[in-house]
């Protein structure tokens, strides 16, 4: 074959090729210009729910949509699908139940379809179960484990920040709800404070329950402590009349732990340490001191006489 008549032969394989795509994309132009029945599942979204109302259900969260439109519109659509929005804000009631019914003349999809003749909805109801939010203060309880190095400790323990907060939900749910917990965490060999945030959470998952807020801080801190002691003496409450009581012995050593910058802040006279003759036996001749005051910066407080004696002269 010449060289010529193959390049007329290539020539008129372009040109056929090009007549047919041009066949072929005015056909499916006329065809999806043309009006054909559609079938599309919608998802549904829920609006204007007020403050006071939580959605706990609704029968369905999309809907099938029969009608009809241009194949043109309709190609479009399925590349850009809208979802179809529902008003919560004033529907009517059915007992408990509150419902939306579709309208096919009214109820216009979105996107390409939007003028689209609408057939059918299926289902044509939604139900939806709304109650009534509310509000409650519940505490918090710590979930913390903690242990000291030798010679440290805490005075007062671990601190949280809010120690309660407010569950928000169904008011057949928050009825329920006494308390709520921080995450479990654990501090092992502590010599130096801590603070930091923390996540709470109830006993078990309730749905639609909110709490505000879901995160609080903690604070920890840790001091150096010591060990001291300090002579007291004892003060004889409810002697009896008309005869003079006598203590063995009259002073008793109080054994306390305070941090080492309050050490020297301690003073005999912060601790107030009693016997009390209303609890005398008549046939015994002790008596159990105990120790009712004591200062705010000392923990751990214990004496070293767990009995004194007593001698009661007339």
């Amino acid at each position: 074959m010449s060289e010529k008549k193959k390049r007329n032969r290539n020539s008129n394989l372009r040109v056929f090729l090009t007549i047919l795509l041009v066949v072929a994309s005015i056909s499916i132009m006329i065809k999806l210009n043309r009006n054909f029945s559609f079938t599309v599942k919608i998802p549904l979204t829920f609006q204007n729910l007020s403050e006071d109302y939580i959605l706990k259900k609704s029968s369905t969260t999309s809907v099938k949509v029969t009608g009809k439109a241009s194949g043109y519109d309709y190609f479009k659509y399925r590349f850009f699908s809208q979802a179809f929005p529902i008003d919560l804000s004033n529907l009517p009631k059915d007992g408990k139940e509150s419902y939306y019914v579709f309208n096919k003349e009214s109820d216009a999809l979105k996107g390409s379809l939007s003028g689209s003749e609408i057939i059918a909805f299926e289902p044509d109801t939604v139900f939806f179960l709304l109650d009534r939010n509310y509000d409650k203060r519940v505490p918090v309880v710590s979930n913390f484990d903690i242990s000291y190095s030798p010679g440290y400790g805490s005075f007062q323990g671990m601190q949280i920040t809010p120690d309660s907060i407010t569950v928000r939900g169904p008011e057949s749910e928050v009825d329920t709800i006494t308390k709520v917990y921080t995450s479990s965490q654990i501090f092992e060999n502590i010599r130096a404070s801590k603070e930091g945030d923390i996540s709470v959470h109830l006993y078990k998952n309730i749905a639609n329950v909110e709490l505000i807020p879901n995160t609080i801080k903690y604070s920890l801190q840790v001091d150096k402590f010591t060990e001291g002691t300090v002579s007291v003496p004892l003060q004889l409450l409810n002697v009896p009349a008309n005869v003079s009581a006598k203590v063995f012995p009259k002073r008793i050593n109080v054994i306390f732990n305070v941090n080492v910058t309050n050490y020297d802040l301690v003073k005999s006279s912060d601790f107030k340490v009693v016997v009390d003759f209303d609890e005398a036996d008549s046939l015994s001749t002790s008596l159990t001191p105990q120790v009712i005051e004591t200062p705010d910066f000392v923990r751990d407080v214990r004496i070293s006489e767990s009995t004194v004696q007593y001698l009661l002269v007339k």
